[in-house]
């Protein structure tokens, strides 16, 4: 029962805090900031990049006139920005092109986090030689 608690209230949570809590918006605004900084200080006005909603992603979207050279470049100096994964110019969505969504990438690092303090107590409870 306890375990099933807490694995509900990590998974709770996770959720929480991206979603009401806005860690998730916070994220995509600061992000979409330093994107149009970026942009702004390559002289291209007339490039757009945004961060990826709906699901919101570690992925920076680039719409508007640019050449091979500004392309390549603009995707490789966006994926250096911190929290980017991926970025990319736009193309028609596709359900194979969709990253991991950030409150999924939320909930596994909690499982996760959560799964490694289960081990740790059954580990610390094997070397006690507890029965509790």
């Amino acid at each position: 029962m306890a375990l099933t608690i807490g694995f509900a209230a990590t998974v709770a949570s996770a959720f929480l805090w991206h979603g009401p809590g806005g860690a998730a918006e916070r994220f995509v605004t600061r992000s979409d900031q330093d994107v149009r900084r970026m942009l702004d200080f390559f002289e291209l006005p007339l490039v757009e990049g945004h961060m990826q909603r709906d699901p919101v992603a570690r992925r920076i979207i680039y719409s508007g006139p640019a050449d091979e050279f500004q392309r390549t470049e603009l995707v490789r100096i966006g994926e250096s920005l911190p929290g980017v994964g991926e970025a990319r110019w736009s193309r028609p969505r596709s359900v194979l092109t969709y990253p991991l969504p950030l409150a999924g990438e939320a909930l596994a690092m909690a499982l996760a986090a959560f799964l490694l303090g289960l081990t740790a107590a059954y580990i610390l409870s094997l070397v006690k030689g507890g029965d509790d």
